[in-house]
């Protein structure tokens, strides 16, 4: 009840305000009363003005920040796309230079070539198996090796009419026999077998005690065995050892290939 009485006295005075306002146009001074009238009015006037200018800016805030919310969405929108548009420029750019370097491979080698496309990885192998768009209708059989311009990368180990499967250089059942490029000499011949995950090395075993072989040497195909043709690149040497008896010695290669990111290879049509 009292609070209604406060609004209504509240309500007169203004209105009061008003008509001292209209009657007091051109006179020079006020009234007491209507002095009074300003003295109580005044300040209830100016706390009805601040507080409108308290709401209009928190108003005004409130519309400035749905503003800067929207703004920034429109800005996340366009740097999303930015990205978008610079994640395929450069997955166009890498697989045109895969492309070049491939082709590149192609001219220069005297060898039958054919192109293929990685369809699929094995998910329980999946650095040991993949599974290429070629088959039996383009001439592929079992035991053909895989390439790219890198280097070997496995060899053909089952074939269907439309595709085939690739045993990798990383699968402990594929052995390779292997020679040190600089000295070709038949007594730094080796097998390569194995790969060891925690290193991502292969394992050249088998080496004779007394082989020329040093740390930074290139390992390639040796041509025995009737499966890999010669002189195909497998990979530098990182650390060379004798084994436990004492009567061979094995190493660590860094393979050439990177096994992980396959995406196009060669199908070597021509063994030797």
């Amino acid at each position: 009840m009292q609070r209604k009485n406060l609004w209504a006295l509240i309500i007169v005075l203004i209105m009061l305000m008003v008509l001292i306002s209209y009657t007091g146009e051109g006179r020079e001074r006020l009234t007491y009363f209507e002095d009074a009238v300003y003295y109580v009015l005044v300040p209830v006037q100016e706390f009805f003005a601040s507080a409108g200018q308290n709401v209009q800016s928190v108003f005004d805030a409130f519309i400035r920040q749905q503003e800067i919310k929207a703004e920034n969405e429109q800005l996340r929108e366009k740097i999303a796309q930015y990205r978008e548009k610079a994640s395929i420029k450069t997955e166009i750019e890498q697989e045109n230079e895969r492309l070049r370097e491939m082709l590149d491979f192609q001219e220069r080698t005297e060898k039958e070539l054919l192109p293929a496309a990685v369809i699929s990885r094995d998910p329980n192998n999946w650095f040991t198996t993949i599974t290429l768009n070629r088959g039996k209708r383009d001439g592929v059989e079992k035991e053909m090796p895989v390439v790219v311009p890198q280097g070997l990368t496995g060899m053909v180990s089952s074939v269907s009419w439309n595709t085939c499967q690739v045993i990798l250089l990383t699968d402990p059942r594929l052995y390779v026999s292997a020679m040190v490029q600089r000295s070709r000499d038949p007594g730094t011949m080796g097998v390569i077998e194995g790969y060891l995950e925690e290193t991502s090395m292969l394992e050249f075993i088998n080496i004779p005690p007394d082989a020329d072989i040093k740390e930074d040497d290139l390992i390639i195909t040796s041509g025995l065995g009737g499966v890999f043709p010669q002189n195909i690149s497998i990979g530098v040497v990182k650390e060379v050892k004798l084994d436990q008896t004492g009567l061979v010695q094995n190493a660590l290669v860094k393979p050439e290939v990177n096994f992980h990111r396959l995406e196009e290879v060669f199908i070597l049509v021509c063994g030797q």
